[in-house]
């Protein structure tokens, strides 16, 4: 809708000379004409050092400018009665209902009073209310806290930089870690198809020394068969021949006697050797490569399995745990027996009878894995090589001796009277097993008082170690039989998994295992009751 003529001349009255805008905080000076308050500001002196009206070019004092009040509200009814008319029919009920107006002038909140903190209109700021109060434009007033809305504002958004600069970095950070795991994860898948390949070239290899061995025994089979079958041949036409002569009359038997010598020569007849020495040599040999693959690959699998799936542990003993049997070392890793109890004192949690001891740290989840070493006075590693060189001595001369000598065993009165001897022997051999040491696991609330027989019923899972042999502590006791006596065990604790597996961690050959469920809390276990010795947690 057009602007109405009489509303256009309204516009032309309250029009600022300066801005050509609508008046804002109108003021008049010496002179008479009206500006804008914020134009005065900006006219400038010219002569005298004072500023002159535009209009008129008289020379007016600033300190003289005065508001005129009425104008203001005039240019706001102009303002408003200009909406009104631009509208269209209808659009006047859709005016926010919300609009701040002067409750007791209707009129527009262009004035703060700073002394009761209160918005006012044009007519409320000369109301003999707050005339003498200091009262600013609502925009000059609100400045100072657009301010601290505005540095608060800039402080957010450093925070939100910072923020987002974080996540730009963990964004990158995860890139990356994601990357190196699919580079892992590529280089695992490569290095097990590399090893795929070598096991496979490997297994083709024996398997072509296997088909080798096979053709030459088929080949001497064949040669056995044919040089057998022609001796028998042979002897066959010869025995069939004096078998008749054997039949003739006797006058025409004794035609012959002369040339019987000379015709029917014995000759030495062919043994063969059913498998050359050459092949047997060669079977021999790769008897032995199978055992040496056996034990490869048993410790193969059983370095990867303690390296890739098992935490390696720092363990110690608990002194206050020790019995008074114990010793222990300083760094409380390593403990030795004594024959003569020790301790002045005995503390709740120190085993009395039994000599045993528990480690300080405990478990209750994971997989982890730690060793004990067996050192033992009259150990060593020439004297086990002794041993075994003289076992395979022994088994070479009873393999020369055989069985072909044609006596038979008998009981002799001797053998009776030695049964006492044996009866000792005995007895010392039971003295002897007692001698010796039980490594494992145990509940931290296990018995610790009085005679305990440590099965895993009673909260202990341990392996028992003698000169005379290995055993698992269970009910009752199950004996073992490694390949190797070992003199470094390794004890590798499945919590999760319920499991305790015991391998000897230089040949890494497994010993036993004990599957249960644990609900306690696990710590190391050590007994021992073996002079001479000393046990030593590694690392």
């Amino acid at each position: 809708m057009a602007v109405s003529a009489p509303l256009r001349s309204l516009e032309e009255e309250v029009t600022c000379s300066i801005c050509l805008d609508y008046l804002r905080d109108p003021v008049t000076i010496d002179c008479g004409h009206v500006f804008c308050r914020s134009c005065t500001s900006d006219i400038r002196p010219i002569s005298g050092n004072r500023p002159v009206c535009p209009l008129c070019k008289k020379p007016f004092k600033k300190e003289n400018i005065r508001p005129v009040w009425q104008l203001a509200s005039l240019v706001e009814n102009i303002e408003r009665l200009k909406v009104d008319n631009g509208r269209q029919p209808g659009e006047l009920a859709r005016e926010p209902q919300d609009m701040k107006l002067c409750e007791r002038h209707q009129e527009k909140l262009h004035y703060y009073c700073e002394d009761d903190g209160k918005l006012l209109c044009v007519m409320c700021r000369e109301s003999r209310e707050h005339r003498p109060h200091t009262a600013v434009l609502v925009e000059k007033a609100a400045l100072p806290h657009r301010e601290k809305i505005l540095n608060h504002l800039n402080t957010l958004r450093r925070d939100r930089d910072k923020i987002q600069g974080f996540q730009a970095k963990g964004e990158a950070d995860i890139l990356a870690a994601m990357t190196k795991l699919q580079e892992q994860r590529q280089y695992i898948v490569a290095e097990f198809k590399q090893g795929h390949q070598f096991l496979k070239k490997r297994e083709q290899h024996l398997l072509d020394q296997l088909a080798t061995l096979e053709q030459l025994l088929t080949e001497g089979r064949e040669k056995f068969k044919t040089r057998g079958v022609s001796e028998l041949d042979r002897l066959t036409l010869v025995i069939s021949e004096l078998e008749g002569k054997a039949r003739q009359p006797a006058a025409e038997l004794m035609q012959d006697t002369k040339d019987f010598a000379n015709k029917y020569p014995r000759k030495k007849f062919w043994i063969g050797k059913a498998i050359p020495h050459m092949v047997k040599r060669k079977a021999g040999e790769f008897s032995d490569k199978l055992l040496s693959l056996q034990r490869g690959l048993r410790q193969f699998q059983g370095k990867l399995l303690r390296d890739l799936e098992y935490k390696t542990v720092s363990v110690t003993l608990d002194p206050l745990s020790a019995s008074g049997y114990l010793q222990l070392s300083e760094d409380w890793k390593c403990v030795t027996y004594t024959s003569q109890y020790q301790s002045d004192c005995l503390l709740p949690q120190q085993f009395d009878c039994e000599p045993g001891v528990l480690g300080t740290k405990g478990f209750t989840w994971g997989k982890v894995y730690w060793e004990v070493e067996l050192e033992r006075e009259g150990w060593s590693e020439d004297e086990e090589d002794g041993e075994e060189e003289e076992e395979g001595e022994e088994e070479e001369e009873d393999e020369e001796v055989g069985y072909g000598d044609g006596y038979e065993d008998w009981e002799t009165d001797e053998e009776d009277e030695s049964l006492g001897e044996e009866e000792e022997e005995e007895e010392e051999e039971e003295e002897e097993v007692q001698e010796s040491c039980m490594v494992g696991v145990a509940k931290d609330t296990v018995k610790r008082k009085g005679d305990l027989s440590l099965r895993p019923e009673d909260g202990v899972w341990a392996l028992r170690l003698s000169p005379s042999g290995i055993w698992a502590n269970t009910n009752p006791e199950a004996q073992l039989f490694p390949l190797l006596r070992p003199r470094r065990v390794g004890i590798a604790l499945d919590y999760e998994g319920g499991t305790v597996t015991f391998t000897n961690a230089e040949t890494q050959e497994l010993i036993y295992t004990f599957t249960t469920t644990f609900s306690r809390r696990l710590v190391p276990f050590l007994w021992l009751k073996w002079p001479g010795t000393r046990l030593l947690l590694r690392p």
